[in-house]
């Protein structure tokens, strides 16, 4: 508990994430007047945003069930009891460094007495699961939606765009590496492990134990990559998710009431921004900051929603996803 304890509480990790948050909140609030943002919630038609978080309840509950097919491979346990330490990791999100994913793997390890090296990458293959999503989400916008980029500032999209798909090209590449590695420690599991020495016979001696032995644990919760139907009902959920996060976002514009100003691929958007960008880029405590400048982005910048209004949808929009845990 110590080394988390030290993980989250380094102080450079706290003072990076607080200036991150504070740039990000005063690119989101620049230029936008606080009679203007007043309106804006004025103007939320509240009601709808129940259907928003029952959606998002529905999103944890579907993560919940995911998360116990990644772990099955190592334990039998039950979805109720994955629930807790998932909702307590994802609250641990609003600490520096995404804390949380760490303090879910520490307590079902504690919970379920198994190691927290292999708890953890059932989180870490779990975070491949939704990258890979994401990659999905921006191939399809940019090789049957790219007109969507054709509104707005042409430089400044055309610059948003390039950065997009070097961001996606980089986590295509990083996601394929993982993925062979992942699958080598199941299926050539002496071959890696001899990649594994190579590199941490460069170490003192006293730490190519410990990485051997993180190593092993490790490989332990990768084991769902040898079980055919949990790796396909866990890429099954995947999709599931995914398309919960993006149904989410048509009762919060009805909320705003700008149904009718935006297409149908803007929730991808706005996914991409959020999810592939700004958090993965600038990781502040709880997403607060990126995810608001991520929705201005997409929605005013790209779609030309006052920016008051995307400012507004992006403080609720934020409030819905995180208000759960």
């Amino acid at each position: 508990m110590a080394i988390l304890k030290d993980k989250f509480m380094n102080k450079k990790h706290l003072i990076a994430g607080l200036i991150i948050t504070v740039l990000s909140l005063y690119y989101a609030f620049r230029d936008v007047k606080i009679d203007e943002l007043g309106m804006a919630f004025a103007s939320i038609k509240y009601i709808y945003l129940l259907p928003a978080l029952l959606m998002v309840i529905l999103s944890y509950l579907f993560r919940a069930l995911r998360w116990r097919y990644l772990i099955s491979a190592i334990k039998d346990v039950k979805t109720a009891d994955i629930f807790s330490p998932l909702v307590i990791g994802f609250m641990g999100n609003m600490l520096p460094a995404r804390a949380g994913e760490f303090i879910r793997a520490y307590l079902l390890s504690k919970q379920e007495n198994i190691s927290f090296s292999s708890s953890f990458a059932t989180i870490f293959i779990e975070r491949l699961f939704d990258m890979a999503m994401v990659l999905l989400l921006l191939f399809w916008v940019f090789y049957f939606k790219l007109d969507v980029f054709a509104s707005g500032d042409q430089g400044e999209n055309h610059k948003l765009l390039s950065y997009m798909m070097k961001f996606g090209w980089i986590s295509l590449m990083g996601c394929l590496f993982i993925f062979f590695f992942s699958a080598l420690l199941q299926y050539r599991n002496d071959l890696a492990m001899k990649m594994v020495g190579f590199f941490a016979g460069l170490l003192p001696e006293k730490w190519r134990e410990k990485i051997f032995s993180l190593v092993r644990s490790f490989t332990e919760g990768l084991k769902i990559m040898k079980d055919k139907s949990g790796f396909i009902n866990v890429i099954l959920l995947s999709v599931v998710i995914w398309f919960i996060f993006i149904a989410t976002h048509y009762p919060l514009y009805l909320a705003f009431g700008i149904e009718d100003k935006l297409p149908v691929v803007s929730s991808l958007v706005i996914l991409c921004l959020t999810i592939s960008i700004f958090i993965a880029l600038f990781p502040t405590p709880g997403f607060l900051g990126a995810f608001q400048a991520a929705c201005v982005v997409a929605l005013h910048e790209i779609f030309k929603i006052p920016k008051a209004v995307a400012l507004s949808y992006g403080i609720i929009a934020w409030l819905v996803s995180m208000g759960f845990t």
